[in-house]
Formats: structure tokens, sequence, C-alpha cells
């Protein structure tokens, strides 16, 4: 199943279209996180010696 020289540009094309969605998308969440108030009330490292050891 080749696809064709076209197809191929009309699919990369497609993707470009997607691609740069995507990356407003995102700018947009960064750009909501960035704005957010008082980022103090997240504690940096859990509480819980447990939860820590989870991950190792």
């Amino acid at each position: 199943m080749d696809k064709t020289t076209q197809e191929l540009i009309e699919e990369i094309r497609q993707l470009r279209t997607e691609l740069r969605h995507m990356q407003e998308v995102v700018n947009s969440l960064v750009n909501i996180v960035m704005e957010m108030e008082e980022p103090e009330e997240y504690d940096a490292l859990p509480s819980n010696q447990r939860f820590l050891d989870m991950y190792n």
C-alpha cells in the first residue's frame, strides 16, 4: 500500500496543522498555570515517607 507523493505531502500538511493546534493548546495551558495565584498552597514534598519510598 504505497502512498503517492501528493498523498504524503497532504498528510504532512495536515500533521503540521495539527501540531500548530497542539502547540496553541499547550501554550494556553502553560499561561494558565503561570498565572495561577498562591502557588504556596501546594506542598513541595509529600509529608508521608511511605509515599516517597513508593518511587524508590
